[in-house]
């Protein structure tokens, strides 16, 4: 069995070696991608013997399921519905303001892009779990709406939200390699405020023919 020495150290306690253990996966996937994670490469980044993987988190999918459920990975239901009061909020508003949300997210988030980037090719246990996380904080959102709103007949709501919103991850994904897509600068804050503009006369005309 190999262990690691290097960078070694003694762990305080159980939380801080979780923790340590944990963002450790972030480090790896952002400077070596999703094919470089392994038990004794997050073992080396951690600065831990790899038994302490195991004892933690029975294993490397444990590890992974961890990752995937912090909120510093994708965004929660608690960020996008802050502050929105669905009596002074109308749906159309409400949906381009978490569009909004959504992208703010994800920009902010290189882990996430880095992730998005990847997984269509790279279907590894910690893409299943990243996409069951993202899923499940999605049918949480879409049920805050259903709660707090009278969804229209003629508008499927979620459709236009996944479709719009699938849009904004690719341009964002992209965006950390190019500037420009079909003529239309995608890097910089005001490229998306203009991005995003576009997105809000999609949803506003959609809410119109209701």
């Amino acid at each position: 069995m190999v262990t690691y020495t290097a960078r070694k150290s003694v762990p305080r306690d159980a939380d801080e070696t979780r923790a340590r253990i944990v963002s450790a996966v972030g480090r790896i996937i952002l400077r070596d991608g999703l094919s470089a994670m392994g038990v004794n490469a997050l073992a080396r980044e951690a600065g831990f013997d790899k038994v302490l993987i195991y004892r933690y988190f029975g294993d490397l999918d444990g590890v992974y399921r961890a990752f995937a459920a912090q909120s510093d990975f994708w965004w929660t239901l608690d960020e996008m519905r802050s502050g929105i009061d669905p009596k002074r909020f109308s749906l159309g508003d409400t949906v381009k303001l978490l569009l909004r949300r959504h992208a703010a997210a994800l920009r902010a988030r290189p882990v996430t892009l880095a992730v998005l980037a990847a997984e269509l090719v790279d279907r590894t246990p910690l893409v299943i779990a990243l996409e069951a996380v993202r899923e499940r904080r999605a049918l949480e959102l879409n049920a805050w709406i259903a709660s707090h709103y009278k969804l229209p007949l003629a508008v499927d709501i979620g459709v236009i939200s996944l479709l719009l919103s699938v849009a904004i991850n690719y341009l964002a994904t992209r965006a950390r390699k190019i500037r420009v897509m079909s003529g239309v600068p995608i890097k910089s804050d005001a490229d998306w405020e203009r991005l995003l503009s576009g997105v809000d006369a999609i949803v506003d005309a959609v809410f119109a023919v209701q």
